[in-house]
């Protein structure tokens, strides 16, 4: 892959255990997601779905390290055009909280400022999920519409 597109970094006031499970689970997803998306496992792949039930996005894990490394790929299905692309995320202990890094690869251009709002929104929506135990989706019913 080439360099990194896009970095966010956070501390979340949680377990290695919480923020794992929430990055894996498919039903963690909807409490988090900025456009409230539910999500199913298959395998080794997190399927994400708009409210309609129609895919988005498949998450292939390809290089999992329990509770400390968890990469995997971006593969869009709302474009076909747009190519699949790698997620690293990188979770480490501070005692109370978690650093949690989040490294996006391969980004086409005219993509990285929608890519980029998408993942602040999203990971804010988990920082505050684990945080306070609430459901927090910082995207807005319109955005569907748009889509």
């Amino acid at each position: 892959m080439t360099k990194p597109n896009y970095i966010l970094q956070t501390y979340i006031r949680c377990s290695q255990d919480a923020l794992w499970d929430a990055l894996r689970d498919a039903d963690s997803i909807v409490h988090y997601d900025f456009m409230s998306q539910t999500a199913k496992r298959t395998g080794d792949t997190l399927i994400y779905l708009a409210p309609d039930g129609s895919t988005t996005l498949h998450a292939t894990e390809i290089e999992v390290t329990p509770k400390s490394k968890l990469v995997t790929t971006f593969e869009p299905k709302w474009a076909p055009d747009i190519p699949t692309s790698r997620i690293t995320y990188d979770i480490e202990d501070h005692g109370d909280f978690c650093k949690l890094t989040v490294t996006h690869e391969g980004i086409e251009p005219d993509q990285l400022d929608e890519v980029a709002d998408g993942w602040l929104r999203s990971m804010h929506g988990l920082k505050t999920w684990l945080e306070t135990g609430k459901p927090a989706n910082f995207g807005n019913p319109e955005m569907w519409e748009e889509a």
